[in-house]
């Protein structure tokens, strides 16, 4: 198991990997970063603020739209 973090660090370290699934490194560790933040309340079992969920809903399109 990983976390976001850790995705991101796999992900820069073989971008030559992953550079064909996703459009721009820099979007995806800020994605990464943001997804980060909003784990910690849901991984606790808390429930999100409106605002989080919104921003969580943010950071899943951005995430997908890097992959298209």
């Amino acid at each position: 198991y990983i976390n976001f973090g850790e995705l991101g660090e796999i992900i820069r370290a073989n971008w030559g990997l992953f550079g064909g699934m996703f459009k721009n490194k820099l979007a995806v560790e800020r994605i990464l970063a943001q997804l980060n933040l909003l784990r910690g309340p849901i991984a606790h079992c808390k429930a999100l603020a409106e605002d989080e969920v919104d921003r969580l809903e943010l950071s899943l399109r951005d995430w997908f739209r890097q992959m298209s």
